[in-house]
């Protein structure tokens, strides 16, 4: 062996873990082996595309040209090397980590970048060490950019009505596909809590907002796999109008609304085809679209008459607190004690119907405001005269 590499625990993510990567990725035709005491599996499968990985085995003897180590020097007990280098990941210090530079057997040290380096000197320095830190900035190699597919759905996936079988029959497809092809997909599922696992790792159950148009705007595809119940469908309406195609099933409010094949890929309703369908997520190359949505009539259904309903939120009522209660507008919580400076008190009329919702207040009537006496302008004489 020529380089040996040892982290004592190679975890799921961190950036010492994508140190490791990174140097047996950009220097996989130097001879290298990475030991380790504990490891995430993952890790270890991308690490021995590159090189080779061996359990360190307390006792065993390895013999080299160069070892490195990491945070532990454990295993230097059972290296045999022509030269041992410390690297310093850190300012370890900061984290509560004595860094173990005082064993004699260390030759060398390198710290990742100036700031790593010039901070293992002044650890150094309190031990009264000068071990001259040297930089060396960690590899990195640029892969060309891969996009991940966006999916969002919308639907309440608790309703089986709402397709949650048929997404899970989606979600199986698409991971298949991505194993077997390398891509990436990010799905967020908004919806009530449901009754079945979802596995993925690439899936996220997010929580029921009120207003998921953000998420539909940036999406890839919406994901609309309801039984033929929907006669409007909000969701893929929006997501249309964003320029954002579907995924749906042959829901006849589609054959009524107008739109094209490049806004759309069909799903049957058994679900036969799906592996198309994912295929082409993938690979097609959707054109931009306009999306203008069917003109409503309710202008002509609803019964005429303006809204007083902006002028009737900022009315002031004075309000009686009933039940004890944490108060967010005023950050504090109010008693139902007459002591109490907030017990009774005047507020907005949106406010008063929030709180009287929770029973929290009992009103006690509306306040009327006192009309402001308008300031006369004053003449120019006394204009002067102020002056």
């Amino acid at each position: 062996m020529q380089n040996i590499f040892y982290f004592k625990k190679i975890s799921r993510i961190g950036g010492t873990e994508q140190f490791l990567y990174e140097i047996a990725k950009k220097y996989e035709d130097w001879d290298i082996t990475v030991f380790y005491d504990e490891a995430n599996i993952d890790q270890l499968a991308r690490l021995r595309k590159y090189v080779r990985c061996k359990k360190h085995i307390p006792g065993e003897v390895v013999e080299c040209e160069k070892a490195f180590y990491n945070f532990n020097i454990d295993m230097m007990d059972d290296v045999i090397s022509k030269k041992n280098t410390f690297v310093s990941h850190a300012n370890y210090e900061e984290i509560g980590y004595r860094p173990p530079i005082t064993d004699r057997r260390l030759d060398d040290f390198i710290g990742v970048s100036n700031f790593a380096a010039s901070k293992l000197d002044e650890y150094g320095k309190k031990l009264g060490m000068d071990i001259k830190t040297k930089k060396c900035y960690n590899p990195l190699t640029i892969e060309p950019k891969e996009k991940v597919l966006i999916l969002v759905s919308a639907g309440r996936l608790d309703d089986e009505v709402k397709g949650g079988k048929r997404t899970l029959q989606l979600i199986d497809s698409l991971d298949k596909y991505c194993e077997k092809t390398g891509r990436h997909y990010l799905f967020l599922i908004f919806s009530n809590p449901v009754n079945f696992a979802i596995k993925s790792k690439n899936v996220t159950l997010m929580t029921p907002r009120v207003d998921v148009r953000p998420y539909i705007s940036m999406a890839d595809y919406v994901i609309q796999l309801s039984n033929d119940m929907e006669t409007y469908c909000y969701t893929i309406n929006e997501a249309w109008s964003y320029g954002v195609p579907c995924v749906t099933t042959p829901l006849t409010i589609c054959k009524e609304l107008p739109i094209n094949d490049n806004m759309r890929l069909e799903c049957d309703w058994d679900m036969n085809n799906v592996d198309e369908i994912v295929k082409e997520m993938f690979e097609r190359k959707a054109s931009p679209f306009k999306y203008v949505p069917p003109e409503d009539d309710w202008s002509k259904i609803l019964a005429p008459g303006k809204s007083t309903w902006k002028e009737e939120k900022n009315m002031k009522v004075k309000v009686r607190c009933i039940r004890d209660y944490f108060d967010l507008e005023l950050d504090t919580i109010i008693r139902a004690n007459p002591e109490d400076p907030n017990y009774e008190r005047v507020i907005t009329r949106e406010r008063a119907d929030k709180l009287l919702e929770l029973n929290l207040i009992e009103e006690l009537g509306v306040v009327k405001e006192e009309k402001k006496e308008q300031a006369t302008k004053p003449t120019k004489k006394v204009e002067k005269a102020v002056k």
